[in-house]
């Protein structure tokens, strides 16, 4: 049986959905997953975090104690020089492995520990990890730290096997973006002694919300009145902000204009938006500047002509899956045509790269239906790609509805198939980033073709300049050269907080902004 609907404005029956596919739904909408407990019993209470990281990445979703009744009990303990590890659930088996330290010092570092126990879950669950130890968000960074330090690429792809149990595909590909990125890697401070940043700008509104969306995205009203009192604060914030920067002699390298759905603003807001941001900011050595237009059915081509005259020159349209029974699953709208419509529109009017996310994992798709996303994305020739594996977010109605259910994804050779189905049409990765509870323990990886690489993507990765937030919902890196480390500046998500509180928050910001710039 098909269910279908009479559309409106396109006088065509559209299928909506199988009998299947309704009945799978609803099953996961009713569906409650009980949450299993595992027991830390821990001789060396500062492992508990590490322990948990890795722990997710073999069984996502299991919530960990240090005292109290579990299911199961995972136990570290020391017996001279060796580390003995055990892991026991109920009605499930046992295992307990000794371990031994190769020196003294080896027992003061976690990562020994955290190494041990990666051996040892890999013998559990009778499975490796292709990013074996590893579990942060940016391991690209690692690399580069690496190439800083002197190392060649045998070395560092050595370092990566054995002491992080990485798989020699990811310790190459690290390697690969390392190497890759270097030529955009340009230092905050240049030899004048002028600084430079990067500017993020948010607009946390939508038309609606999708199931797997975590963002504190706003809904926006019929008559737009939460989007005119946020828009007009964001205007406020902009200006104020950018006249400082502006004051200090500081100029901006990136600018990205991010959500939440930007388009959702009027053709007149986005001319007012960007004329802001000219005005305040010193955007004479921009590098680059990207729209997200994430949303098919916000885009028209008035606001794509207002963005190309303020020169922006990448634009992003997200179509996440070409299948119309996945997008039903996500609650995210479909309209059959729109997205090869609008990927005409944006060529049409010249901008220099077009960039498209596709989401691997969502609703019941399986290889194929991702792979006749792939090809017809392929076929619209944009000159980005970017491939994300469903993670599950806390905050997203995936999560509120199933919990965290992680699927093991659809094995190694499919991933190997989608790089080399992108290599052979001229598409190689430039950027690479990691999230918790994500299919297949997997990673997210933007694809360009040659000349066409994401700059704001990799600056933000390498957190190597300070990026500047404005907007609820954005998050400021102020970057310290000479210790390498972040200091990060919040913004309140919620945008009816951000305008009731927009006095207080804004003053903070810039103080903090204030505060930093007199450090150099």
């Amino acid at each position: 049986m098909i269910i279908q609907k009479f559309c409106l404005d396109t006088g065509k029956i559209q299928p909506l959905a199988t009998k299947k596919h309704i009945i799978h739904f609803l099953k996961d909408v009713y569906r409650r997953m009980d949450i299993r407990v595992l027991r830390f019993d821990l001789e060396r209470p500062s492992l508990e975090y590490n322990f948990h990281e890795l722990y997710q990445a073999f069984d996502p979703g299991v919530k960990n104690i240090l005292e109290g009744e579990a299911e199961g009990v995972l136990s570290q303990k020391n017996e001279g020089d060796r580390v003995v590890l055990s892991l026991s659930w109920k009605d499930k088996k046992s295992l307990v492995r000794r371990f031994p330290f190769k020196s003294i010092e080896d027992s003061l570092d976690n990562s020994v520990y955290k190494g041990f126990l990666y051996d040892f879950l890999c013998e559990y669950f009778e499975r490796n990890l292709q990013w074996g130890t590893l579990t942060g968000i940016k391991p690209v960074k690692m690399a580069r730290k690496y190439f800083e330090m002197g190392l060649d690429s045998p070395k560092i792809e050595k370092k990566f096997r054995e002491d992080y149990r990485v798989s020699s595909d990811r310790a190459k590909l690290l390697i690969d973006l390392a190497e890759k990125q270097k030529p955009f890697m340009i230092p905050e401070i240049d030899c004048n002694g002028k600084r430079r940043v990067s500017i993020y700008v948010g607009i946390p509104l939508c038309p609606s919300k999708c199931a797997y969306c975590s963002f504190v995205s706003t809904i926006v009203d019929k008559k737009g009145i939460n989007l005119n009192a946020y828009f007009n604060n964001l205007l406020l914030e902009a200006d104020r902000v950018g006249k400082l920067f502006k004051t200090l002699e500081i100029s901006v390298d990136t600018l990205y204009i991010g959500g939440g759905t930007p388009t959702v603003l009027r053709a007149e807001q986005l001319d007012s938006l960007m004329t802001v941001l000219e005005s305040s900011f010193d955007l004479s050595n921009l590098r680059e500047y990207t729209l997200e237009a994430g949303r098919p059915d916000t885009i028209t081509q008035q606001k794509l002509e207002v963005a190309k005259k303020h020169g922006v020159q990448r634009v992003c349209l997200n179509p996440q899956s070409m299948n119309p029974l996945t997008m039903l699953a996500v609650a995210r709208p479909w309209e059959e045509g729109l997205v090869e419509k609008q990927v005409a529109l944006i060529k049409s009017i010249g901008f220099e790269t077009l960039n498209m996310d596709l989401i691997i994992g969502l609703g019941d798709e399986g290889p194929d239906d991702f792979f006749d996303t792939l090809k017809k994305v392929i076929s619209f020739d944009p000159e980005n790609i970017t491939i994300h594996n469903l993670s599950i977010k806390k905050g997203s109605e995936i999560k509120n509805q199933n919990g965290i259910v992680v699927s093991k994804g659809y094995g190694e050779e499919f991933y190997q198939t989608v790089k080399n189905c992108l290599h052979e049409q001229t598409y190689d990765p430039y950027y690479l980033y990691r999230l918790k509870y994500t299919r297949g323990n997997s990673e997210n990886i933007g694809y360009a073709k040659p000349g066409h690489e994401g700059i704001y993507n990799i600056m933000m990765m390498s957190e190597c300049q300070s990026t500047i937030g404005i907007g609820a919902g954005s998050t400021g890196n102020l970057y310290e050269p000479t210790n390498d480390c972040i200091q990060k500046v919040f913004t309140v998500k919620d945008v009816k907080t951000y305008n009731d509180r927009f006095e207080e928050i804004v003053m903070k910001k810039l103080k903090m902004y204030e505060l930093f710039i007199a450090k150099k």
